[in-house]
């Protein structure tokens, strides 16, 4: 198999995985939130989504970062179905529906690209593990997690909303302090 029928591949996943998930929408919409099809192609096609968009994106020059970060989103994604999910049975103030089953994470995971994207163009860093930028990297999923907990103790055990301010807002003060005091020098 050479390079032209790898890219034809990701080109024609690319495109299937867009219609995969707009088929789950879709399904959902006329068969409610037990749809098979809604639930199947809900499930596969931001995966699918995520991989060959990442796949066809990490091949052109323009566009390579947002690639790497969408093909890193499968892990993002799949985290985020954990995390969601966790949250909404466990929450009374959050109901399941597709959309909290499916949405939400498919949202929180295109922004954790997004904010890597950004990131990655912002500081010039690759954010690869044993790298210098890798200590970015953990604190980066240190603080995702750290949201999930937070959104966790607010809509499932009750705490105050105000934590989640407070939060973003200790977070917004931690990226500054890293930029200002530790981020690696540029080399011109």
């Amino acid at each position: 198999m050479n390079a032209s029928t790898l890219r034809a591949i990701y080109n024609y996943g690319a495109v299937l995985s867009v219609i995969a998930t707009a088929v789950a929408a879709v399904a959902f919409v006329v068969n409610g939130q037990n749809s098979f099809l809604g639930l199947l192609f809900g499930f596969f096609g931001p995966f699918c989504g995520f991989f060959f968009i990442g796949a066809v994106l990490s091949h052109t020059a323009r566009y390579h970062d947002l690639g790497e970060e969408c093909l890193r989103g499968i892990v993002w994604h799949f985290g985020s179905l954990v995390g969601w999910g966790v949250i909404a049975t466990a929450s009374n103030a959050l109901s399941i529906t597709p959309f909290t089953v499916f949405g939400l994470p498919v949202l929180t995971a295109l922004g954790i690209v997004l904010l890597f994207v950004g990131i990655r163009r912002e500081t010039g860093l690759d954010l690869k593990a044993k790298t210098e930028s890798g200590q970015l990297l953990l604190s980066i999923l240190g603080t995702i997690v750290g949201g999930f907990l937070v959104l966790s103790f607010v809509l499932v055990e009750g705490r105050s909303p105000l934590l989640v301010p407070v939060y973003l807002l200790a977070t917004v003060v931690g990226f500054g302090l890293w930029q200002r005091h530790l981020r690696p020098q540029r080399v011109a």
